[in-house]
C-alpha cells in the first residue's frame, strides 16, 4: 500500500496538470424530460419521502409527510420567537434562482408577452409562456431544494437579488440573534453542485468570484449518501443525473463555468 502512495506522489510531481488538462465528458450531462414546475414540485415531495431525507437544506428543520415544518426542531440554535406548537409549510425553491438562470433572457428583461387586456409583461410568467428552455430550467428537479415558506416574513430569494434560494429560512435558525447572509457550511456543497449542474446543463455563465466560492464549497462539503440517493431518485423521474454528485473530480476538468 505504501508503494502505491509513493507512485501516486511521484506521478503528481512529474505530471501536476495531467488531471486538470483532461476534457470533461459532456456525455455525462443528459437532458431532463421534466417541463412542468408544478409536476416537478409534486415529484420532489415523493423523492424526499422515499429517500428518508426530511430536513430543509439551510437550517435542517424537519418536515412531515404533510409538508408541515417544525421550526423548533432544527439542527442549529435559533431564537425562540414562536410557540413550540407553531408549524410552517414547506415549499420548493430554486437553489440557483430564476433571476440567475433566466436573467439574461429576452422574456425576462423585455415586455414581450401580452395579456388578454392588451397589456404587456415580462419576467418568469412571460418566460414560462413562450420559452421551452425556461420551462426546462425552472422545472429541473436537480435545482429544487426544500425550505420553509417564509412568505410575509421576508421576500423569498428565488424572486429577489440573492444568489441562493431559500435563505430567508435563516430567520428561523439565526445565531446569536444574527441572520446569516450567506449559506452555512452544511448546505454549501449541495448548493454548489446544483449551481454547477445548472451552469453546464444550460450554458449559464457564472461570475468569477461566485465560481471560486462554488469550487471551494464543493471540495469542502463533498456529496453524502443522502445527496447520492436523491440524485438516483430524481433520475427515475426526469431521466438524468447531476454528474457532479457521481463524479466530484470532474469539477477540475471544467475551465470556466
Amino acid at each position: 500500500m505504501r508503494r502505491f502512495y509513493i507512485i501516486i506522489f511521484i506521478l503528481a510531481v512529474l505530471f501536476p496538470n495531467s488531471a486538470g488538462s483532461q476534457e470533461m465528458d459532456r456525455g455525462l450531462f443528459k437532458p431532463s424530460s421534466m417541463v412542468s414546475l408544478a409536476t416537478a414540485k409534486k415529484e420532489m415531495k415523493q423523492v424526499y419521502s422515499e429517500s428518508g431525507e426530511t430536513k430543509t437544506l439551510h437550517c435542517g428543520c424537519y418536515f412531515d409527510k404533510q409538508l408541515q415544518v417544525y421550526p423548533n426542531i432544527c439542527d442549529q440554535a435559533y431564537e425562540k420567537r414562536r410557540n413550540k406548537a407553531a408549524k410552517k409549510i414547506l415549499r420548493w425553491v430554486h437553489a440557483m434562482p430564476a433571476s440567475a438562470f433566466a436573467g439574461s433572457m429576452g422574456c425576462w428583461k423585455n415586455s414581450v408577452c401580452t395579456l388578454s387586456d392588451g397589456s404587456n409583461f415580462k419576467g418568469p410568467d412571460c418566460c414560462a409562456m413562450i420559452s421551452p428552455k425556461f420551462k426546462s430550467m425552472e422545472s429541473d428537479m436537480h435545482n429544487l431544494i426544500p425550505t420553509i415558506d417564509m412568505s410575509g416574513a421576508m421576500k423569498d430569494n428565488s424572486s429577489s437579488s440573492s444568489q441562493f434560494g431559500g435563505m430567508a429560512e435563516y430567520q428561523i435558525c439565526m445565531k446569536d440573534g444574527v441572520v446569516s447572509k450567506e449559506p452555512e457550511a452544511e448546505s454549501r456543497g449541495n448548493l454548489a453542485r446544483a449551481y454547477m449542474y445548472m451552469s453546464l446543463q444550460y450554458k449559464i455563465r457564472l461570475p468569477d468570484d461566485l465560481e471560486d466560492d462554488l469550487r471551494a464549497w464543493h471540495l469542502e462539503d463533498p456529496p453524502d449518501a443522502g445527496e447520492e440517493k436523491r440524485n438516483s431518485l430524481i433520475e427515475l423521474v426526469q431521466g438524468n443525473r447531476n454528474p457532479f454528485i457521481d463524479h466530484p473530480e470532474i469539477v477540475e476538468r471544467v475551465r470556466n463555468f
